[in-house]
C-alpha cells in the first residue's frame, strides 16, 4: 500500500474547513464591523447638542485612542470620540472651541467610563461624517471618494 505524500492529509483537512465557513464571513473585512465595547448599534442612535468646550487632537490620560470633543450640554459635559482621522485630509472636521455641535452617535461604556461614539458632527450648516452606519471609521480616503462621488451627482457644495 503506498502512503500519500507528506502533508496531503493536513492540506485537505485545511481545505475542508475553509470550504465549511460561509463565504460571509470569509470575505468580511476585519475593520468592518467594530466588536465588543466598540460595537455600534445604529438602532440605539442619539444627537446630543452642545457647545464645544475643548478639541482634542490626541486624547488625554484615560481616553480611547483617537480625538475628541468635549461637549457641554445642559446635563453635562460629554466626551465625544471621533477616533483617528477627523482633522484629516479633504472635507475634515472644521470645529472650535466655542462652537454649537449636533454630535450623532451611540453612548457606550468603555474602561469603565462612558463615552459617546460620533457618527457624524454638525457644525453650523456642515454635517461631518466621522463613522459610518456600522460604526467603522471613515477614513480620509474614504471621505475623498464620497465627495468625488457626490460631486459627479452634484450633492456636494
Amino acid at each position: 500500500m503506498r502512503r500519500p505524500p507528506f502533508g496531503l492529509g493536513s492540506l485537505t483537512l485545511l481545505a475542508a474547513v475553509f470550504l465549511a465557513i460561509p463565504a460571509s464571513a470569509q470575505t468580511a473585512s476585519v475593520a468592518a464591523r467594530p466588536v465588543g465595547p466598540f460595537a455600534y448599534d445604529v438602532t440605539k442612535e442619539t444627537t446630543i447638542n452642545g457647545t464645544v468646550s475643548s478639541v482634542l487632537s490626541k486624547p488625554a490620560a484615560g481616553m480611547i485612542l483617537g480625538a475628541h470633543l468635549l461637549v457641554t450640554t445642559s446635563s453635562g459635559t460629554v466626551d465625544a470620540s471621533l477616533g483617528m482621522f477627523p482633522f484629516a485630509g479633504k472635507g475634515a472636521l472644521s470645529v472650535q472651541e466655542g462652537n454649537w455641535v449636533a454630535v450623532t452617535g451611540v453612548m457606550k461604556t468603555i474602561n469603565g467610563k462612558e463615552v459617546f461614539l460620533v457618527r457624524t458632527v454638525k457644525v453650523g450648516n456642515e454635517i461631518y461624517p466621522i463613522r459610518d452606519e456600522r460604526g467603522a471609521i471613515i477614513t480620509p480616503q474614504e471621505r475623498e471618494s464620497g465627495i468625488q462621488a457626490s460631486a459627479e451627482k452634484g450633492l456636494w457644495r
